[in-house]
């Protein structure tokens, strides 16, 4: 996990480079809208009505290339946007031992507009002039954890409210210290084996916070609480309450009392043993997220209308690349409301640290999450060169929403 955190670090860091340059069950109808290829002026475009306010409607395209430069060990950084009739163009920039080039390709059209403001950070869903937050979702869920072990799967479905919960505490003497019942935020996880490693039944993960937190409902199972354990408190330890596990009749439950008196050690409950036996599967459930979550370009189409046609790359003298491209692709429903979405692809190349990303998939720029991706990460150890492939995939099923206010 280590050396998946490293290779995450170094592709922030070229990522800056790149990014300056629910009801019910639902189904997916895609289609295909014409896309310049060069020595073309224009190209049709349609797109279909949503659950957003817009309508159906066709329009003429044009194409327009954008170049950026940006060059390291210098504060500079220049750009310019130039019309063309198909094709792309370049722009070049060499300043001590690093050359950058980015070339971007836009088919321009008047039909829609739409940013993907939060991809993979929880927000409301806006549906016409209703405003509904997400209060449930179901996933298929597949991870490959290396080339050579299995394809595991496991269907897991995510939702959050308000519960209560009576949180004990243990002082410095090992004493059970009673801090009574508290309202808390809890976020269930429900993961059904398809092909597991250990489990084989249902599996209930429940974690429990003062207050909303809201990676807590975006991963499988939120793993970060981990690090909120201590009795001298952390930025979020007085606001973990603690966890619960359930698998058949076995059971293990951990209590922050830190969360509400300082000085307190977490007091545990159940069966110990539980979550070591089930490592293997809750390892899984974080380990895929590494193929198609950190390891992307997620946050280049913050800026960029995604319902026009586009393409991109970026690639200096020292062997990193991404190329990545994403066009208008039919609607995904979910009782009965149409999602617009956007197929994308991204590749990344890092050849001096043996590092590789391939991925493709949909989203809507309505939702936080995608409606289905997946992706292979491939990292070399730097003392053995060995290298291992991670293989995650990601499919939304269904969707609740609450309407807000």
């Amino acid at each position: 996990m280590r050396k998946i955190e490293g290779i995450v670090l170094v592709l922030l860091l070229f990522g800056l480079v790149f990014a300056s340059g629910c009801l019910g069950g639902g189904s997916t109808t895609s289609t295909s809208p014409s896309t310049l290829k060069g020595g073309s002026s224009t190209t049709h475009s349609s797109v279909s009505s949503t659950g957003t306010g817009q309508t159906t409607s066709s329009s003429q395209t044009s194409t327009g290339t954008s170049s950026k430069t940006t060059t390291s060990n210098t504060a500079t950084t220049t750009s310019a946007t130039t019309g063309t009739s198909g094709g792309t163009a370049t722009s070049q920039s060499t300043t001590g031992t690093v050359t950058t080039t980015t070339t971007t390709t836009t088919t321009t059209s008047t039909a829609q507009k739409a940013y993907w403001s939060s991809p993979w950070e929880y927000s409301p869903v806006q549906v016409g002039n209703n405003v509904y937050n997400v209060t449930y979702y179901k996933i298929r869920y597949k991870v490959q954890p290396n080339q050579s072990a299995p394809v595991y799967e496991y269907i897991v479905e995510k939702s959050f409210g308000k519960t209560k919960v009576h949180v004990y505490g243990m002082d410095i003497y090992g004493n059970k210290v009673d801090l009574g019942e508290h309202e808390v935020y809890e976020y269930k996880s429900v993961v059904t084996p398809v092909k597991a490693k250990t489990v084989n039944g249902t599996l209930v993960l429940k974690v429990w916070y003062k207050k909303s937190v809201e990676d807590a409902f975006i991963y499988p199972w939120d793993v970060e609480w981990a690090s909120y354990i201590t009795p001298s408190g952390s930025p979020n330890a007085n606001n973990f309450v603690g966890l619960e596990i359930d698998y058949g009749r076995r059971n293990f439950t951990l209590l922050n009392g830190a969360a509400f008196r300082s000085g307190l050690f977490p007091y545990f409950e159940g069966d110990g043993k539980l979550m070591g036996d089930l490592g293997g599967d809750l390892s899984n459930l974080y380990l895929g997220l590494f193929a198609v979550v950190h390891l992307t370009i997620w946050d280049s189409f913050r800026s960029r209308n995604v319902f026009e046609p586009q393409s991109g790359s970026v690639t200096d003298n020292s062997g990193h690349t991404v190329t990545w491209s994403s066009e208008p692709d039919g609607t995904a429903t979910f009782s009965g409301i149409p999602f617009d979405l956007v197929q994308f692809d991204w590749k990344y190349s890092g050849v001096p640290e043996g590092t590789s990303i391939t991925g493709s998939g949909k989203f809507s720029p309505s939702l936080f999450l995608p409606v289905e991706v997946s992706g292979h990460v491939t990292y070399m150890d730097s003392k053995t060169g060995k290298s291992t492939t991670v293989y995650g995939y990601i499919k939304l099923e269904d969707l609740k929403l609450e309407k807000s206010g």
